[in-house]
């Protein structure tokens, strides 16, 4: 072998030794892990094939399938009984497409995991991860301390909204504990997920962006555009003046508050009360039916313009213009 021969096998030597020694640096302490709490299980097919970049065409995840799922099954104790010892999962007092639970693994160590149905799963160009989970785009996003990782599944592409997986696990790997518990709902989303029941006049099956009628939007909001926020709640002209949200959430039933008025419209009793700024804002809502326990279905419409100023007879006149038309299109309890 010729002098230089050896000196370049010699050289790649060194180079392997050196990298295998970066690797060992950056790698885990295996002394201070917890097996048991950091191994997670990949689902088949997560996180694999190619990234779809066009419109989402998956009929099992359209908006009008995604707002009637309970997200709880998604996070309950048979989808997260390979991670620990779950806790009966908690939904949302706020939202319809929320869930939280917490799981306690083999070693004792606590995570929790929360499900949000119809989130932004905004790709942003740093600090993502994009790969895809049986034909949809998944985003990963990680803490700067390691902590916690969103999950995102995109299931509608203009918005960007789908199913985010929030993961706060220290001292395990709460990406792939996302990316698991993900792959898990992708499977249930496309096979036979659970759904919230279609009771008479639920809002749970109610497209938000077509309970207004145009008439009256168009005199309140001229020049609108319409975009989902959720797939429960829409904005009309987003991100310019004036704007109009209608949104549908679960909770206590409305009452008069500090800084609230009643008011009665077409006999459905609502609340009306003006933003805390100096711009022209309003809110109105009201009670639609019966829920849970002691929560109810309540509509809120709120009236924004932030080119006018404070004028809160003027701002909840447009508001409770738009609610009237908003009762009167609602399917009836």
């Amino acid at each position: 072998m010729s002098l230089n021969a050896r000196r370049r096998r010699i050289a790649s030597v060194l180079a392997l030794v050196a990298a295998l020694g970066a690797l060992s640096a950056c790698g885990q302490n295996l002394g201070k892990s917890n097996f048991a709490r950091t191994t997670v299980a990949a689902e088949a097919g997560s996180g694999s094939g190619s990234v779809p970049d066009g419109d989402i065409n998956d009929p099992a995840v359209t908006p009008v399938v995604m707002r009637t799922i309970d997200p709880c099954p998604l996070v309950g104790k048979e989808a997260l009984s390979s991670l620990g010892t779950p806790e009966d999962p908690r939904p949302s007092t706020i939202s319809f497409g929320s869930c939280r639970t917490k799981v306690v693994d083999a070693g004792g160590k606590e995570l929790t995991i929360g499900v949000d149905i119809g989130a932004s799963t905004y790709v942003s160009t740093s600090g993502v991860t994009v790969s895809a989970v049986e034909g949809l785009p998944q985003i990963e996003r990680k803490s700067k301390d390691g902590k916690s990782c969103d999950v995102g599944i995109m299931t509608l592409r203009k918005p960007e909204r789908g199913v985010s997986f929030s993961v706060t696990y220290d001292g395990g790997d709460p990406c792939a504990t996302g990316r698991a518990v993900a792959a898990k709902a992708v499977k249930s989303l496309h096979a036979s997920p659970a759904k919230y029941p279609s009771s008479a006049g639920t809002l749970t099956a109610v497209d938000p962006c077509t309970v207004a009628d145009p008439a009256v939007l168009g005199e309140v909001v001229p020049h609108g555009a319409t975009t989902l926020t959720t797939f429960h709640s829409c904005d009309w002209t987003p991100g310019s003046n004036p704007r109009i949200s209608i949104g549908f959430r679960p909770g206590l039933p409305p009452e008069q508050r500090e800084g609230s008025t009643k008011v009665e419209i077409d006999g459905v009793t609502a609340y009306q009360k003006g933003g805390s700024g100096s711009d022209a804002e309003c809110k109105v809502e009201w009670q639609h039916k019966p829920w849970a326990d002691d929560q109810v279905e309540i509509v809120s419409v709120i009236y924004k313009n932030y080119d006018e100023k404070k004028d809160e007879a003027a701002s909840c006149a447009k508001a409770v213009k738009i609610a009237k038309s908003v009762i009167s299109k609602l399917p009836k309890p």
